[in-house]
């Protein structure tokens, strides 16, 4: 068998981590790089969707091989460098964008593994995302080339008008989710808003089982700071693997994480993320109860005021928290519409998402997609849709979940004093510290108070304790190791290898290239 690590080594996230045992191979994981990418690409600075796969070889954030989808590759990339190597899925551990970010690049006849929650959230991030053909990963229009002296593909997704043409360039892949899904949540995610298109899908879209694979393949949730997150164990014919993802234990699905080190215990290899492990023994690590608390506490020093919590878009474990905190405070909490979007996806993949107490903010657009049209036509929203002037003239009704991104919305609000709660990752890079420069002159011009961080010396300084990380703590992973008790460890997406090598100097692999024999 042979294990090769392509990404996610000696980083922090793009995991692509390839397993072969003779004839069958699977990826755990296909995601982007966000350190590779930072050092070229930032806002405006993008590869190019003309350029196809192009870019992300010439630059190193994909591997060498011969699984990208055809209608991606310009004729000036040679082919004969691709590897052939036997790809039959890709096991996807949760839904952020260090994960699956560039599976989109894959051929369409790679099936994608995941758990309902995680094909839910992809499903709706990319629907109101920018279209790109990296996060492609369920659908997406054919490209075909265009006449260039430099050779170029061009999409072709404006062709597809009716169902003649979603038949010809209209693509879907298929989809292995790790437990059954309803009819509720198939209908979203062949949902494309558009009748011929959403008919295409649902006539032709294939949702395999668990055990359409060579292997013996499980999953079980973990906890993390997304909801789907799991973990895998994968027996082949010769060698048996526990896979983490991402996880940790002191959120809402904590014990899970314990249960899977309870099914994985025994496993030969163990490949496991180090996130959090680190030389400095002081760190503390804050529960997500310790968050709750916290940000309760801030809350209800504010009666009456405008309130902004800013907490990760796709921590839904935080929005239902930020849901209760509201409820107690005699608040609603306000989301945008495409998180709207994600939430009846979720709900629709059984998800318990406290929506009683949301409300969406519209707005003011020039154009209605048709993922916000099924947003403001929705049963789910239609008595729950607020306008500026609502949320104006009543500001002391809601907890408005906004970032940065968001703070244009405050020419429209016009708020005079309030709170802005900051519940997220602290800036690691000089890029996020210069966000939180333009987000404290937002703040300034509104009056408005920050909460979990502050400006000093022009940068920001995080208050501890409004944030959980998604990660597990040096000593609850180490316990969990120890109760897999694997032969091989193999760490991953992880800045800090040496913590393993002390612990387990006998069963380290760190080696981007590992073959086992039987």
């Amino acid at each position: 068998m042979i294990i090769r690590i392509y990404d996610g080594g000696n980083t922090i996230g793009g995991n692509k981590i390839y397993v072969r045992d003779g004839q069958h191979g699977i990826f755990l994981d296909f995601g982007l790089n966000f350190a590779v990418s930072g050092r070229y690409f930032k806002e405006f600075i993008n590869t190019r969707a003309g350029r196809g796969l192009h870019d992300f070889l010439e630059m190193g954030l994909v591997p060498e091989i011969n699984a990208y989808r055809e209608d991606s590759i310009p004729a000036d990339v040679d082919k004969s460098r691709l590897v052939d190597i036997p790809v039959d899925a890709v096991l996807i551990s949760h839904a952020h964008m260090d994960h699956y970010g560039l599976a989109g690049l894959l051929k369409f006849s790679i099936p994608i593994v995941a758990s309902p929650e995680s094909l839910a959230i992809m499903k709706a991030y990319q629907d109101t995302g920018q279209t790109k053909l990296e996060n492609s990963v369920l659908y997406s229009p054919l490209r075909e080339p265009l006449e260039s002296s430099v050779p170029l593909i061009k999409s072709t997704g404006g062709k597809i008008r009716n169902r003649e043409k979603a038949d010809m360039y209209l693509k879907h892949r298929k989809i292995i989710p790790t437990e059954n899904i309803g009819t509720e949540l198939y209908e979203f995610l062949t949902e494309l808003g558009y009748a011929h298109k959403t008919e295409f899908m649902r006539e032709n879209m294939e949702v395999g089982a668990p055990d359409d694979n060579p292997w013996k393949i499980r999953a079980h949730t973990v906890d993390h700071s997304i909801y789907g997150a799991v973990g895998y164990t994968i027996d082949t014919d010769e060698h048996s693997i526990a896979y983490t993802g991402d996880l940790r234990m002191h959120g809402e699905r904590g014990a899970e994480t314990e249960k899977f080190a309870n099914m994985a215990k025994g496993a030969e290899i163990l490949i496991t993320e180090g996130t959090r492990v680190s030389d400095d023994r002081e760190h503390i690590y804050i529960s997500e109860s310790a968050v709750y608390e916290n940000c309760t506490a801030a809350v209800g020093d504010h009666d009456g005021e405008m309130i902004i919590a800013d907490f990760s878009a796709r921590n839904f474990e935080r929005l239902n928290m930020f849901v209760r905190i509201a409820e107690e405070n005699g608040r609603n909490l306000v989301i945008m519409e495409n998180d709207a979007h994600a939430v009846a996806g979720l709900l629709a993949a059984g998800t318990q998402i406290a929506h009683e107490n949301l409300y969406v903010y519209q707005k003011p657009t020039d154009r209605v997609d048709w993922w916000k049209k099924l947003v403001r036509d929705s049963e789910l929203w239609n008595d729950k849709l607020l306008t500026p002037v609502d949320v104006r003239e009543n500001p002391g009704d809601y907890i408005l979940a906004f970032s940065l991104y968001d703070m244009p919305n405050l020419m429209d609000l016009k708020p005079d004093g309030g709170m802005y709660l900051y519940s997220s990752t602290e800036a690691f890079n000089e890029d996020m510290e210069l966000d939180f420069v333009t987000l404290s002159n937002w703040l300034r011009r509104y009056n408005l108070k920050s909460v979990g961080f502050s400006m000093k010396n022009g940068k920001p300084k995080f208050e501890h304790g409004f944030h959980a990380s998604g990660h597990a703590a040096p000593e609850d992973l180490e316990r969990f190791i120890d109760t897999i008790n694997p032969e091989i460890i193999i760490p991953v997406h992880t800045e800090n290898r040496h913590w393993f090598e002390e612990r387990w100097p006998e069963k380290m692999h760190t080696e981007e290239f590992i073959k086992l024999k039987k």
